[in-house]
């Protein structure tokens, strides 16, 4: 048994050397100098890599710009892109097999690849040019390298396909369908009211009176619980991100400064890669998407600009009504014939392939086809272009004004711009379109028989919350509700799905405070750790937390709200949450949750008191009594150990679930647990699983702060590295300078980048 097990153990890492050795030669360099000659280069581009392994690209032709940036792209992170393509066009039972059959028929059901194809025809010429150049530089690394792109690409024994214009369009896609959510937030209150009733319902919600009678439809009575082969996604919960940029008179340089944290889900490699192009009429530089031309965050020569979840309400479920036949659909007393598109998935080791039938009603796909509990889904994602132009646009404007321009006929996705000048404007304008509805809100499934309550088209972004060179001196988003902050009039109300105030409520107190902000103190406040929640919950607590006078009130009482990774109270302040929210919604929704927010509510008598009662006793419960039971218990259980011996992250390579290699790649190719502080509503924010208490779901992608008009002074640092290969010395290098809030610069000016310099690769293009 032994030998055999070092037999394996043996073949094993001759295989991975072998792997190594061979994928050596399609690493970008890191050290000297090189000169590749590349068919197909439009012209002479000179590459520069900087100590962090970022990519700045110089060229005297644009075509030859974007064609280096999709090469780039692909030498360092093609894996990931492939994958990203493969999912969004649900094509990845073709590479791993029937495992992702589940995956596959999600998103043929979400019609992703189906809306690239669309999107690639309606495109302008301009973006159809660079998303042609783009696809030619990454087909050029693909032509040199084959399987050995990317060491993945070989142990998978995978052939990849060209990268093609629609490719691009479906990594797009899939990061706009990870910026909608609503379909979750609106099922969700469905699934509540089928089990709390309406009253109760409408309570917990915090519903007006007329927002109950306008919101749901008659005779509604909700769902029953999303299953898990169903393509209806689970809600969001408070997932978002921050971005803030402050006039000259709030900083000590007398230049604007922006910065910017995008929150995204933990994945290795990271989201975003770093990246600076340079070329005619293109000088621009910050985080791009692995698999799209351009830069997503960042800056020009002229503005700075971020992005943040907006969350209003772009996704509609609607109930949809068939005939005996189940082929047609009753809308307004007509029977319109229902499509059937079938789809073929072809599967990695299976001779058939998979038929795969998605019905289309005059609303969208159904995400739910159970005779008279049939749902479609209504989603802005099938509109329109898509946001390629948009981006493309952003990364040329010359001021905030033409930044916002840029979006003008974008129907999504739904975002916070946050923009700064070199003139010292700064503006925050939403994006994307809002569904004009003409009935209802979009708060629960819509009937879809009656055409009243569909879509007429969309709003105009003249509607959408605006806001240029306020008195304030700064502006700020963090996924919150505008018109409840006050940014908006609540009388321009618009539907969304708001993540809770406290992380734009502590940033705005913290930028208004002072008026000498630099650099280095933004990148400070970015990596704040005190809890609005914690400090208000512990405010209404504390009269019970005093008479209990037991050990967790004790470390409760003594804290300040900060969720420091070395601090016991955050892990008792989670724990307390978690017993006090099954304690309450346990009863109510099935074990379910009634959330951390609503909770805050009923501490503060904003619900009824009869939430406290537990329905599975005889007796009845008291507020007093809960809070007893709930601290009682926490005392009885083990003495909670630090917040980061449970707040972790781990960065898992996907590679690594594979049976036996995957024991073996695990060690090198995977990186962590890592203990961080925060929680979801402290600025510096990381987001539990729900699958895995306390262990990190998402966070902070990367963390950037510019100095406007002085952008060699800006800074960023990602959580992981700029490489997506293994063995690459990128791969994972700043997780020591992230983990120590330590920023790295960002060279942006000729010679600022010459002196970063560490590589230096020439594409020629063939005589």
């Amino acid at each position: 048994m032994l030998s055999s097990l070092v037999a394996v153990f043996l073949v094993v890492v001759v295989v991975l050397g072998s792997v190594r050795f061979g994928v050596a030669r399609s690493r970008l360099p890191e050290r000297g100098s090189f000169t590749e000659t590349v068919p197909g280069c439009p012209a002479e581009v000179v590459i520069r890599f900087d100590g962090l392994g970022v990519p700045h690209i110089s060229t005297d032709d644009e075509e030859a710009l974007w064609f280096a940036q999709g090469f780039a792209h692909a030498r360092d992170r093609f894996f990931q892109m492939e994958m990203a393509r493969r999912l969004a066009s649900g094509r990845l039972a073709e590479v791993v097999g029937a495992a992702a059959l589940p995956s596959d028929r999600r998103f043929r059901t979400w019609r992703i690849g189906a809306t690239a194809r669309r999107q690639a025809a309606l495109v302008d010429a301009r973006s159809r040019a660079v998303l042609e150049a783009y696809a030619d530089g990454v087909n050029a690394a693909l032509e040199a390298f084959g399987r050995w792109i990317a060491p993945e690409i070989w142990l998978l024994g995978h052939d990849p396909e060209p990268w093609t214009p629609e490719s691009s369009l479906e990594v797009a896609l899939l990061l706009q369908l990870d910026l909608s959510w609503s379909m979750g937030e609106e099922f969700k209150r469905a699934v509540e009211l089928r089990r709390l009733g309406r009253d109760r319902a409408v309570e917990l919600w915090g519903w007006t009176r007329d927002e109950e009678r306008s919101w749901i439809p008659s005779g509604e009575t909700g769902e029953a619980p999303r299953r898990e082969h169903e393509p209806i996604r689970p809600p969001l919960s408070g997932f978002g991100s921050n971005n803030w940029a402050m006039a000259p008179s709030k900083t000590r340089t007398g230049r604007a400064i922006l910065a910017s944290d995008p929150h995204l889900g933990v994945t290795m490699p990271g989201p975003l890669a770093m990246i600076h192009l340079n070329g005619p009429g293109v000088h621009v530089a910050g985080a791009s998407v692995p698999g799209a031309p351009g830069v997503l965050i960042g800056h020009n020569e002229h503005v700075a600009w971020a992005f943040t979840m907006a969350m209003l309400d772009d996704q509609d479920l609607f109930r949809v009504t068939f005939d005996e036949t189940g082929e047609n659909e009753l809308v307004d007393g007509a029977w319109l014939r229902v499509r059937t598109v079938t789809e073929e998935i072809r599967i990695r080791w299976s001779a058939q392939p998979e038929l795969h039938k998605v019905r289309l009603s005059e609303y969208g796909p159904l995400v739910r086809d159970e005779g008279d509990k049939a749902l479609a889904l209504a989603w802005t994602g099938h509109s329109g272009s898509g946001m390629v132009r948009a981006l493309l646009d952003l990364n040329r404007a010359a001021s905030v004004e033409e930044a916002a321009a840029a979006w003008t006929g974008v129907v999504g996705p739904s975002l916070n711009l946050v923009a700064a000048d070199t003139g010292g404007r700064i503006l925050h304008q939403v994006v994307g379109l809002v569904p004009d509805r003409g009935q209802g809100a979009g708060r629960l499934p819509s009937p879809g028989a009656d055409s009243r309550w569909a879509w007429r088209g969309f709003l105009p972004l003249s509607r959408n919350p605006r806001s240029v060179d306020p008195d304030t001196g700064f502006v700020a988003t963090a996924n919150h509700d505008f018109y409840a902050e006050g940014d908006v009039s609540v009388r321009s109300r618009l539907p969304g799905d708001f993540a809770p105030p406290w992380r734009v409520r502590r940033i705005r107190a913290l930028l208004a405070a002072r008026d000498d902000w630099d650099v280095d103190g933004t990148f400070e406040l970015q990596q704040d750790e005190v809890s609005g929640r914690a400090v208000a919950a512990l405010k209404l607590l504390r009269p019970e937390l005093e008479d209990h006078g037991g050990r967790s009130a004790a470390v409760l009482l003594d804290w300040n709200g900060e969720m420091d990774a070395a601090s016991a109270a955050p892990h008792v302040f989670a724990q307390l949450v978690d017993d006090l929210d099954l304690a309450v919604g346990g009863d109510d929704l099935g074990g379910g949750s009634v959330g951390a927010e609503a909770l805050l509510r009923l501490l503060a008598g904003g619900l009824g008191d009869d939430w406290w009662d537990d329905r599975n006793t005889a007796t009845v419960e008291d507020r007093g009594a809960i809070l007893t039971n709930v601290l009682d218990d926490l005392d009885a259980g083990p003495v909670l150990e630090p917040w980061g011996s449970v707040h972790r992250i781990v960065f898992k390579h996907p590679l690594t679930d594979l049976p036996v290699v995957g024991r073996f790649l695990a060690g090198p190719w995977n990186r962590g647990p890592i203990p961080v502080g925060g929680d979801d509503v402290t600025i510096s924010a990381h987001y539990s699983s729900r699958r895995h208490p306390y262990q990190v779901a998402a966070m902070p992608a990367m963390r950037m702060v510019c100095d406007v008009g002085r952008w060699d002074n800006s800074v960023a640092v990602m959580p992981l590295g700029q490489s997506g290969r293994p063995w690459s010395s990128h791969y994972a290098d700043q997780i020591a300078p992230w983990v120590r809030g330590e920023p790295e610069a960002m060279a942006f000016s000729d010679a600022a980048v010459e002196a970063a310099t560490e590589a230096r690769l020439t594409l020629r293009p063939e005589e």
